[in-house]
Formats: structure tokens, C-alpha cells, sequence
């Protein structure tokens, strides 16, 4: 009995021991985010890594043996979670490796065009944005069916949708081709950067890297009625593929809400943000430390609810939600979904050969 519909059914008044179950089941992680690549093959619109300042001026000159001595020093102080990100991390597997010799869990947020070598065991979070000419708009090439063909059927990897103002209609066919191509599916919606936004607002001319084809008439940013399209859709396409999409409901009904955080009027920076009261750390690529904001420091923090830093939120509120029985099942659900998502269950065993 694993699944939390079971567990459920099975102990409807006994949430507090699931969930003391469930923590011990998934033991005790403690994350840090990496920039490990400063490079891309692509130039997707409005892009979190290069719509921005915050990752600008990092020197990607730091050798191998550089790398695996941060991995080794971050693994000694008790990290066992490496979230491998920046520009386009399957262009360095070497650090990679080098990651996965010491951090025994991981995920590698990638676009898929180049296939992971099988020797990569973190997991895989492939990012696609559409298809046909909408998924070729917004990432400057049709990519989506190399993505898929490189990971067919492979155990390491998700499918995640980012989902945005342009291409809620095609949820459903994302799940077709999810579940033809024997990978999970999950979603996030798309958040604007800070620059995006005020090239947005200014009515900046289009360029022919990152603001291609947005305008003041047209934003990738959702509206209300975008979320409530989005959901009809997210929740067909989880009737009809069932065992395909991941995706919690209730989460949905979280992050697509109003006053996520709590934003300082100064600095503009999320106060109550997941990724940053449970102090995981940021490194950019020449290893400097990040600003204490996120790992995705070009976000406007009020319109935030990219999936990764979002379900890190939920999570860290389980103080709020264990008032409630209700709210408290609600919790355990978003987190047997994370677990399922984020955690390779081969990672254990293949950590530090």
C-alpha cells in the first residue's frame, strides 16, 4: 500500500501517522541548487536564466576538480539534494558525475535535445513549452519531438509542461504524447522575469533573443482566466491518462491563487518563499554564493509559481497545514507527488560507487 489514495482510504482519520510514515520513508533531505552551466542550445522566450541580471557576470572557468571538490565539501555539510540547473546542463555530464559521486539524489532540469548518457542516474526534468509553431516560437526551434524521442520510456525522466497564455489548448495533446512516449507529465506555469515584465510594460522592441514575439497585446503571463482554462484542461487530461500525469489538484488550487508571498516593499524579495526559509543554498557557475534570493533570481517574485520553487513553498508551510485534518491531507498528497517527481528511487543505491 504506497500510493497515497490508498493510504487515504485505509487510515481517513490517521493522517499524522501517514505522515510520520511518509517522512521516514523519504528520510531527511537537505537541498542545494547549482548553476552548473552558463551556456544554451536554445533561446526560449522570456527565458528564467537569461532574461536577467542576477546571472550575469559569473565566469564559467572553474576545472572538473573544482567542481568535484564543491560537490565532496557540500555532501560533508549534509546535502543530499542537488537541484543541477543554470543554462543547459546536459552540455557538462562531467559535472554531473561529479555531483552524483557524493549528493546520492538529484534532478537535472534540462530541454532534452541532448540525451543524458544512462550513467546519469539523477533524475530528469525535461521542460516543454508546446507544440508544433507554438512550442517553436517560444524556444526558437522545434525541439519538443527530439526531447521526447530522447527519452522514450526512460525511468530517469519527467515531462514537465510550462504552461502559458499560449498554449493551454494543447495540455491535452501534451499528455498524449507524454503517455505515447512512456513518461510522466507534470506542469508549471510559466513566471516572468523582472526584465520581461518591463519590457513588457515599456513596450520594448523585439529582439532576437529572448523577446521575440511578446508585446503589451501579447504576454506569456497568465490571467485568472487563464488559470481556470488551464485547470479544466490539466484535469481532462488526468482523466483520460490517469497514470501519466502527476499533478496534485490541490497544489493546483495553491499556486494559482492570489498573494502567494509575502513581498518585501523594498527589495521586492519573497520573505516566506520554500527555496529560501529552508536555506537552500545557490551557487552560481564560478561558485559564488547567490544573493540569498533563489536559485531562479531573474523571477518577479509576485508572479512566481514556476513548479519547482512553488511545491517547495507548499511544503514548507506544513506548520499551517497540520492545524487542519483537511489541509493536512491535502499536504501529504502535494508531497507523495513531489517524492514520485523529484526523487529517483535507484538513487540510494547508486550513490557514491
Amino acid at each position: 500500500m504506497n500510493s497515497l489514495s490508498e493510504l487515504a482510504s485505509a487510515t481517513k482519520h490517521n493522517d499524522f501517522a501517514y505522515f510520520r510514515e511518509l517522512n521516514a520513508r523519504l528520510g531527511t533531505l537537505k537541498a542545494a541548487n547549482y548553476d552548473v552551466a552558463s551556456k544554451c542550445n536554445l533561446r526560449c522566450e522570456g527565458c528564467l536564466f537569461f532574461e536577467g541580471e542576477e546571472n550575469e557576470g559569473h565566469e564559467d572557468s572553474r576545472s572538473l576538480a573544482e567542481w568535484d571538490a564543491l560537490f565532496a565539501a557540500d555532501a560533508a555539510r549534509g546535502v543530499t539534494l542537488a537541484y543541477m540547473a543554470g543554462a543547459e546542463p546536459s552540455l557538462v555530464p562531467d559535472r554531473l558525475r561529479a555531483a552524483q559521486k557524493y549528493i546520492p539524489h538529484g534532478i537535472v532540469f534540462t530541454n532534452g535535445t541532448i540525451r543524458l548518457p544512462d550513467d546519469i542516474f539523477y533524475r530528469i526534468h525535461i521542460s516543454s513549452w508546446g507544440v508544433d509553431e507554438i512550442g517553436s516560437s517560444l524556444r526558437a526551434g522545434d525541439v519538443l519531438t527530439k526531447a521526447m524521442n530522447n527519452y522514450r520510456d526512460d525511468p530517469r525522466a519527467v515531462c514537465v509542461f510550462t504552461i502559458t497564455s499560449l498554449n493551454i489548448n494543447q495540455i491535452m495533446i501534451m499528455a498524449e504524447l507524454a503517455n505515447s512516449h512512456g513518461l510522466p507529465l507534470t506542469f508549471s506555469y510559466f513566471s516572468p522575469t523582472t526584465r520581461y515584465l518591463d519590457k513588457l510594460e515599456n513596450k520594448a522592441d523585439n529582439d532576437k533573443a529572448y523577446f521575440r514575439i511578446s508585446s503589451a497585446t501579447q504576454s506569456l503571463a497568465l490571467t485568472q482566466a487563464d488559470f481556470t482554462h488551464a485547470r479544466a484542461e490539466i484535469v481532462r487530461a488526468m482523466l483520460a491518462y490517469p497514470e501519466t500525469v502527476q499533478y496534485s489538484l490541490h497544489y493546483d488550487d495553491w499556486v494559482t491563487g492570489d498573494k502567494l508571498y509575502d513581498i518585501d516593499p523594498v527589495t521586492k524579495i519573497a520573505r516566506n518563499c520554500g527555496f529560501r526559509v529552508t536555506k537552500q543554498v545557490h551557487v552560481h557557475v564560478d561558485h559564488q554564493p547567490g544573493k540569498g534570493k533563489c536559485c531562479s533570481s531573474n523571477i518577479d517574485c509576485s508572479n512566481c509559481r514556476a513548479y519547482a520553487m512553488g511545491q517547495s513553498t507548499y511544503l514548507s508551510r506544513i506548520r499551517e497545514a497540520v492545524r487542519k485534518p483537511e489541509e493536512l491531507a491535502k499536504w501529504l498528497e502535494v508531497r507523495e507527488i513531489w517524492a514520485k517527481l523529484f526523487l529517483n528511487a535507484n538513487n540510494s543505491a547508486k550513490a557514491r560507487l
